[in-house]
């Protein structure tokens, strides 16, 4: 579940959002931040819902949300994700995305350094400089 990832980089940031979550640890009766694997989604107004915590924290703010991606960094996420998935998909992507992307820029700085046009994929799939 795509809101247990971003509770899992959910970092409070003002007083309304530490009491939001101080509240939702009482309710719930442990951080959903840090146990977000524990949630379930019966359903959008259930207790454990992580559809109903993300949208009390965040306020249903898109750039709020986003920020629990782009600002903690990986090891927090890593840590909080260990159970919900997010930390076994950063694996993923740092051992094959990453090295993938990595060659193909190295690949593609290097032909723009020696002069040579950047390679475009055409229909077929060959690859034939660009014009």
């Amino acid at each position: 579940m795509r809101e247990c990832w971003v509770l899992a980089g959910f970092v409070p940031e003002t007083r309304p959002e530490v009491a939001a979550l101080d509240a939702l640890r009482k309710e719930l009766g442990f951080d959903p931040t840090a146990r977000s694997h524990e949630l379930d989604a019966s359903s959008k107004t259930a207790k454990r819902s992580p559809k109903r915590i993300l949208e009390r924290l965040t306020g249903g703010e898109v750039d709020r949300e986003a920020r629990c991606w782009t600002e903690p960094d990986l090891d927090h996420l890593r840590q909080r994700g260990r159970d919900n998935g997010l930390a076994a998909f950063l694996s993923e992507v740092e051992e094959r995305l990453a090295p993938a992307l990595s060659s193909s820029f190295a690949a593609e700085s290097t032909a723009l350094d020696l002069g040579c046009p950047p390679v475009k994929e055409d229909d077929t799939g060959s690859s034939a400089p660009e014009r």
